[in-house]
């Protein structure tokens, strides 16, 4: 298959042209979650979910999609890739990843060393082990899964917080990293290899850079990307959006930040990227 994981030997490696190839889309799928789709494959990042742990304070995916996901009918027809940034539930669901291994067949999963471990504690075979990418902590890799390029980085998501992954995943020639829930500074992400890595289209949380200078600054220096999708906005009213008009008024506020953005937050919606 392919999928052998191999540390970074220089950063020319990480360095590769972006221009795109044709249209692929970005789909949302729920909270944090997208699915990339390609001519031939289908990547889903953070959003095989079915277990609320957080009281409907973040979006899960809906009966429809879960199914369609399951079944890879519909928008994931052609999965071949599953991967999570972290192991918090709004981003990856153990028990519904082990379902979704057992349903299907030709898809690979991504996930990092904890979340993996994760997995093992919840009754995944060795057998069933051969098909999971396990990414090691504070370490650049790559990997290519069919015609799917994978690069890897180490990205903050603050004290006392699980390993997060960085993905720069290449489909069809259009590169898209997802930051998972960053909360790094400017020395860690270069001690991490991303100094100005380019990038077609950047996913990242809203509150990173949103309303500070050190923030956004530290985004410009760390990625060249053409666009950026803000996204893990919280559906839920809560009283800190009353300063912006509520939810509409913080994501029109985050997409201000930025001099090409992006807010796809309903599930189904795609968008093109040439």
């Amino acid at each position: 298959m392919g999928n052998g994981i191999k540390t970074l030997a220089a950063i020319a490696a990480l360095t590769m042209p972006t221009a795109g190839a044709g249209a692929v889309e970005l789909c949302h799928v729920a909270n944090a979650g997208f699915l990339i789709k390609g001519k031939t494959a289908s990547v889903m990042i953070d959003g095989l979910m079915e277990a609320d742990q957080y009281q409907g304070r973040f979006a899960l995916p809906s009966d429809q999609h879960l199914t369609a996901m399951m079944e890879k009918s519909g928008d994931y027809v052609n999965l071949e890739l599953v991967v999570s940034t972290h192991r918090h539930g709004d981003h990856f669901d153990p028990i519904a990843t082990i379902r979704h291994l057992r349903a299907t067949t030709g898809v690979t999963y991504a996930y990092p060393a904890d979340a993996v471990a994760a997995l093992g504690a919840n009754g995944l075979t060795s057998t069933e082990r051969s098909r999971v990418i396990s990414v090691p902590d504070a370490t650049q890799t790559d990997f290519t899964v069919g015609d799917v390029s994978v690069q890897t980085f180490d990205v903050d998501h603050g004290p006392n917080m699980p390993q997060n992954v960085g993905y720069r995943i290449t489909v069809d020639g259009v590169s898209f990293f997802h930051t998972g829930d960053i909360n790094a500074s400017r020395e860690q992400l270069e001690s991490a290899g991303l100094n100005a890595l380019p990038v077609d289209v950047l996913i990242m949380p809203f509150w990173f850079g949103h309303q500070d200078p050190v923030q956004m600054k530290t985004i410009g220096e760390s990625w060249n990307a053409k666009m950026v999708i803000p996204t893990h906005f919280n559906p839920k009213p809560a009283p800190w959006m009353a300063q912006f008009g509520g939810l509409a008024g913080v994501q029109d506020s985050v997409k201000k930040s930025f001099d090409k953005a992006e807010i796809v937050t309903e599930e189904g919606k795609c968008i093109a990227v040439e």
